[in-house]
């Protein structure tokens, strides 16, 4: 159903989203009454989470074969604020003190890591250097699920056309990384 795509897309059919989130949801809710058994009644939780505001888009390129790339999908979901809170509410273990929504720029690490190693800030603005900063932490994350179902030749080529796309990206518009961080406290026993 999710043809030339490997997540969620604005080219995404409808069921995809749905099958995404059901399967969010499904998760979520388990993980949130596991989490109750091991919290007193009145004891708190903050948790920090990946989150998204829109669906992102997807880019086909033609390295790898047609027929992988249409049954793979990364089993990865990004909620929205409001996905979280429905599933605490619908769950109902815990109450909702709180869930704020950050965004920063997913280069925002770089910065630091120029300070730390001593490195002039002027590489700061070296989209290259950037793109390529967020190509290798992104990288590191995705590499092992992607060489086991595109094996590993395509990968370093495939992540140098993923840097010059963050590069290129970077020089139209603001790339957020959004964090959901919520606070939650287990409702007492009444």
């Amino acid at each position: 159903m999710n043809k030339g795509s490997i997540y969620i897309s604005n080219a995404s059919p409808p069921a995809v989203y749905e099958a995404y989130l059901d399967q969010f949801q499904e998760d979520f809710a388990l993980f949130s009454r596991s989490r109750s058994e091991e919290i007193v009644p009145g004891g708190s939780m903050v948790l920090t989470s990946l989150g998204r505001t829109e669906n992102p888009n997807s880019i086909y390129e033609g390295i790898i074969e047609k027929t992988k790339l249409d049954y793979f999908n990364l089993p990865y979901y990004a909620p929205k604020a409001r996905e979280v809170e429905k599933v605490i509410e619908e769950e109902g273990s815990f109450t909702l003190q709180k869930l704020d929504i950050f965004e920063i720029g997913w280069d925002a690490g770089f910065r630091e890591s120029l300070s730390e190693k001593g490195t002039n800030l002027h590489a700061y603005y070296d989209k290259t250097k950037r793109g390529k900063y967020v190509s290798d932490y992104l990288r590191a994350v995705v590499e092992p699920i992607l060489v086991k179902q595109f094996g590993p030749t395509i990968i370093d080529d495939l992540f140098k056309r993923f840097t010059n796309k963050v590069v290129e990206s970077m020089e139209k518009e603001n790339w957020p990384f959004v964090n959901l961080v919520v606070s939650l406290t287990k409702k007492k026993l009444t």
